[in-house]
């Protein structure tokens, strides 16, 4: 949540600024704000609203030799000019702009309130800025007044900071929130993550927690809290290039990433598996072997991913369990003696999971990440780590990697028991997913039945259940249509109180087991009125059946069914004329607990 961008040498200064910032868009946001360092003076542009709108304010020739911008997503104070970042000490010393959430900032801002400081803002990076400054005037240089800042500073941060006398150096630190430094050409840039950089910069360097020092045009300090001496810098590439963040003609990121979904899949068989054998650690199989309990974390999508990961382990033998993240890392159970966490993670930098990481390092349990995104903060932390492969999804609300969770969790399991029949399992769906993706326009049909709907429920039993979480959380998501995902046994254990005359029912039919018994309640919500919508394969379908998908293997339905639901919602959100890429209230990198 919440984007930072910074750059010192680049000639294109503001260009830099304005773009990066639009490339970090997809991560959510609701003000936006600039800062520009020439002459020992400091000139500052920021705004409620959107990115467009901060570039019609900056002017268009900015001469300066620094500059930092930030896109926010609100923790503390609502969206207005004055909680917009950057913000800037009392007596403009210092400015800086702050991604993540500081636990401690009121305790902090009395103590600065009784030495006469004040505040502008509602904002708990106020407090940080104000508190540099503090230390500045007792007699500090800039960088051992943040160093002893951030050892007061409880939460986490990225921060990117302007010290008015140093036209010629940004500083930085870093905790719990993406930090990363780009190399170019007599350059170096800053930002939340690589893709403002991707244009600029050949290779790049991940700030880790605690984290600070300097950037300067052709030179970089790196310090840690706890140690003295320089940290040695090792700079890598990267395999995205500024390719992964086109639209190539879609008119939105969301369809784009939807008709990906092959793709994906096609990746993940040649990245696991070489045609003859698996390509997963031998050392990371057997830990699971040995494991009597398997431990899923996730959030929101990717827990919806987990739960399917869940019933694929189960089958081969293994205990699992699934928790939300963010209640885990309040109330962790764990059972069994020799426990594997896999945590699940599009971004790897979700707040939630980094807090459960931290409790399973203090237990000493072995840990698996499954991640988009190598080098993040749960990549690195991870006994193991494996990669989706899915490159950059940009859109809000996810689509390609859940694809890609649940084709790996697939993939996985099969390594486990020897089953090599999984990858011509998988080129059927390759070629399933491209019969929905070419039999779009009835989705587009059955979505503009729904639309106007208050509410709408979807219905499944087993994996259908499962997917009906996914397409309920999508349809809430970029809609904004209030929706529920229920087991179909559930309907008449009270929710079927909610049914009345034209309410969508949407319901998902893949097994066989459980066909007559979903078609059965179907009936139920009929006969009150409700308007059906039917999501069959064809082995199962009824000539009253609205959409029917070629058949797959019954394990991996969910990765056909769940791009019929990603489609009926991206149709409803269009004809709708929602803000589909960027829906309000929410961010793709969720940052912050």
């Amino acid at each position: 949540m919440c984007g930072i961008v910074g750059t010192i040498g680049e000639k294109a200064l503001r260009t830099y600024l304005i773009e990066g910032l639009r490339s970090l868009e997809y991560r959510g946001y609701d003000s936006a704000g600039t800062s520009f360092l020439s002459n020992g003076e400091v000139t500052t542009y920021r705004l409620p609203g959107r990115v467009s709108d901060l570039d019609q304010l900056v002017p268009t020739s900015i001469e300066a030799n620094a500059g930092i911008g930030h896109t926010r997503w609100a923790t503390h104070g609502e969206p207005n000019f004055s909680n917009a970042h950057p913000h800037q000490s009392n007596k403009g010393w210092f400015t800086l702009v702050h991604n993540g959430v500081i636990n401690n900032f009121r305790f902090l801002k009395r103590k600065l309130e009784q030495k006469g400081m004040t505040f502008a803002s509602d904002t708990d990076t106020e407090v940080i800025v104000n508190l540099m400054e503090f230390h500045y005037l007792q007699g500090l240089t800039p960088l051992r007044a943040i160093k002893k800042t951030i050892e007061k500073l409880e939460g986490s941060y990225a921060l990117a900071i302007l010290f008015k006398e140093e036209p010629n150096r940004i500083y930085f630190a870093k905790l719990h929130s993406p930090l990363v430094i780009g190399k170019g050409e007599k350059t170096h840039y800053l930002a939340s993550d690589y893709l403002p950089m991707l244009a600029y910069a050949q290779t790049f360097y991940i700030v880790t927690d605690y984290q600070y020092g300097y950037i300067e045009a052709q030179h970089i300090i790196v310090k840690h809290l706890d140690k003295n001496e320089e940290i040695p810098i090792r700079f890598h590439t990267t395999d995205l290039t500024i390719e992964d963040i086109g639209l190539n003609g879609y008119p939105h990121y969301m369809l784009k990433e939807i008709e990906e979904a092959p793709e994906v899949i096609q990746r993940l068989s040649y990245n696991y598996f070489d045609g003859n054998q698996f390509l997963f650690d031998d050392v990371l199989l057997e830990k699971i072997h040995q494991a009597d309990q398997l431990i899923f974390l996730a959030c929101g999508t990717s827990y919806h991913a987990a739960l399917v990961g869940r019933r694929y382990f189960e089958e081969i033998g293994k205990t699992c369990r699934v928790y939300v993240a963010s209640e885990f890392a309040y109330y962790p159970e764990v059972k069994g003696q020799k426990p594997l966490f896999i945590v699940i993670s599009q971004s790897g930098e979700t707040a939630d999971l980094i807090r459960c990481v931290q409790l399973i390092k203090q237990r000493g349990n072995a840990l698996l990440t499954i991640t988009n995104t190598k080098g993040s903060s749960l990549d690195r932390a991870s006994d193991f780590s494996l990669l989706l492969y899915a490159g950059m999804e940009i859109a809000v609300a996810s689509t390609k990697a859940y694809i890609a969770q649940v084709g790996l969790l697939a993939i996985l399991r099969a390594a486990l028991i020897h089953n090599n029949d999984v990858m011509t399992d998988l080129v059927g769906v390759i070629q399933a997913m491209k019969s929905v993706i070419d039999s779009r326009q009835d989705i587009e049909t059955m979505a503009q039945a729904i639309m106007h709907a208050p509410s709408a429920f979807f219905l499944g039993r087993g994996l259908d259940y499962d997917v009906a979480l996914e397409a309920s959380l999508k349809l809430k998501e970029i809609t904004y249509i209030h929706s529920e995902a229920l087991p179909g046994g559930e309907l008449k254990h009270g929710p079927i109180a909610l049914i009345a005359k034209n309410v969508p029912v949407i319901a998902f039919i893949s097994d066989p087991i459980t066909a007559a018994a979903i078609r059965s309640n179907l009936e139920e919500v009929r006969a009150r009125g409700a308007n059906i919508f039917t999501i069959s394969n064809l082995a199962l379908a009824k000539d009253e059946d609205n959409f029917i998908t070629p058949n797959v293997k019954v394990y991996l339905s969910p990765l056909v069914k769940v791009i019929v639901a990603q489609y009926l919602s991206y149709y409803a959100a269009l004809h709708l004329q929602r803000d589909i890429d960027k829906p309000r209230n929410l961010a793709k990198s969720v940052t912050v607990e």
